[in-house]
């Protein structure tokens, strides 16, 4: 089976906190998951996947490419327990927001999916 996303070595430092070594694979077709304690790393080795900290130590490979390769990442779905997006924001905003960063969002299924799950469109996010 073909790996998808490959981590070798990976190290983040910050001042009171080191990720790593870590040493990952992640072969085509699985759903994973990463459970641990707060501050244990799994945000930021997230993040360090999909190049979004950047100045850390080892190699990141997505679809044996180079993570550094941007148009990879549109293959890739995440989910974090948290939006990022500013409480300024209606609902409804998400959709332009995605739409002008991802290639293939889905306008229609997003706004489907709002319906199916009863959520407001014009609440502000929270």
């Amino acid at each position: 089976m073909k790996n998808v996303i490959e981590v070798k070595n990976l190290i983040k430092k910050y001042d009171e906190f080191t990720l790593g070594p870590i040493n990952l694979e992640i072969p085509s077709g699985l759903i994973i998951g990463l459970i641990g304690e707060n501050g244990a790393g799994k945000t930021t080795l997230i993040k360090c996947i999909l190049n979004i900290i950047n100045n850390y130590k080892g190699d990141v490979n997505i679809f044996n490419d180079n993570n550094k390769n941007d148009s990879l990442k549109e293959e890739i779905g995440v989910v974090l327990d948290n939006s990022f997006f500013p409480e300024i924001l209606e609902v409804k905003d998400i959709n332009s927001i995605m739409k002008s960063i991802y290639k293939k969002w889905d306008s229609k299924l997003f706004f489907k999916y709002l319906t199916d799950f009863d959520l407001p469109k014009d609440k502000l996010l929270k």
